[in-house]
């Protein structure tokens, strides 16, 4: 009879093949024996730097760990490599992987990003202590030099946590308005029914960038506790993700960056929306105004100078003409 995993690890993969098999080893190696591990790959077309797509990465990397594990005593791990045919956006994958996800928990990691030994074991030991819905640890945020030695950055951003336990409407309110717990999906562990809840309010929809904020806003107004502790669990890799500074050379890619406005017509949209108070309704609108800010700025500095117009047009379709327009007069009075 097959043993259900206590925790799935999920992975998204999309062109960050060359930092995948240092993220997968982090993974693999963690001192903990009830895991599962999923990689799902949206479409991706990367290599790494000899040449290995996602699939072969994972393999050669689980090959390398399999000896290693069993030399110190650790349990195998069932590893799975999936792929989508099409580029479905990051909102998608998430929930891809949550569908194909066996584990009581789960357990968020970027494949270009680090888990810290020991993550796996303390977040469990203290999500079955404490029944909490979500448990989140210490991130860092840094990048890694020429010998693999991690380098914390001078800010460590998106590291906000609460300390200790916050029941009910707390940890929404301490997410929303309070800015006290981070609003990224690693560096936590959730039980999978409380993110099954939350993907029930959100349809199928393009995104791929500002999806953690999506789902954070389901996931806190629905946990019942949550629990932040001291433990480091998870280094972060500033700057090398969607984020980043790319040429923007297509519809596609500007397309992308827009999608970004889904994740307010969603929320905009749902009844959870509807039983928050006047202040965090507000919040709500300051951070589609910064999101949008943010949309504005990647097309000026990134989009090359051809498609200047159309990526203008296409940001008005996806968030609104007079929004854009108000929005970018604010930013020229700054």
């Amino acid at each position: 009879m097959k043993t259900i995993p206590h925790i799935s690890v999920c992975i998204p993969l999309y062109g960050t093949e060359p930092l995948l098999a240092q993220c997968l080893r982090s993974v693999f190696l963690q001192d903990f024996d009830s895991f599962e591990v999923i990689v799902l790959s949206d479409a991706s077309l990367g290599k790494d730097e000899k040449g290995r797509n996602g699939r072969k990465i994972t393999k050669h990397v689980l090959k390398e760990c399999k000896k290693i594990r069993k030399e110190n005593g650790l349990a195998k791990i069932s590893v799975r490599f999936i792929e989508h045919r099409e580029n479905m956006g990051l909102v998608e994958v998430r929930r891809s992987l949550i569908f194909y996800a066996q584990g009581k928990y789960i357990s968020y990691i970027d494949s270009d990003d680090v888990m810290v030994q020991g993550a796996l074991k303390t977040l469990y030991e203290t999500a079955e202590n404490q029944s909490a819905d979500i448990v989140q640890g210490h991130s860092t945020a840094g990048n890694f030099d020429a010998s693999g030695n991690f380098i914390p950055a001078d800010k460590n951003i998106y590291s906000n946590i609460t300390i200790g336990s916050v029941c009910g409407h707390g940890i929404q309110k301490n997410w929303l308005t309070n800015g006290s717990i981070a609003g990224v999906l690693w560096a936590k562990l959730y039980k999978r029914a409380l993110l099954e809840k939350a993907f029930e309010s959100i349809p199928h929809i393009e995104c791929n960038m500002a999806e953690d904020f999506l789902i954070s806003f389901f996931t806190t107004f629905y946990a019942e506790k949550y629990v932040g502790i001291e433990n480091p669990v998870y280094q972060y890799r500033a700057q090398s993700g969607m984020s980043s500074k790319r040429k923007i050379d297509s519809l596609k890619k500007i397309r992308m960056v827009c999608s970004t406005a889904s994740v307010f017509a969603v929320i905009s949209q749902s009844e959870e929306l509807k039983t928050l108070d006047e202040n965090e309704v507000n919040c709500v609108r300051r951070f589609s105004t910064y999101y949008l800010k943010d949309n504005i700025k990647q097309l000026q500095d990134n989009v090359i100078p051809e498609l200047k117009n159309i990526a203008h047009e296409i940001l008005c379709e996806y968030w609104g003409e007079s929004f854009v327009n108000r929005v970018e007069a604010s930013m020229k009075k700054q």
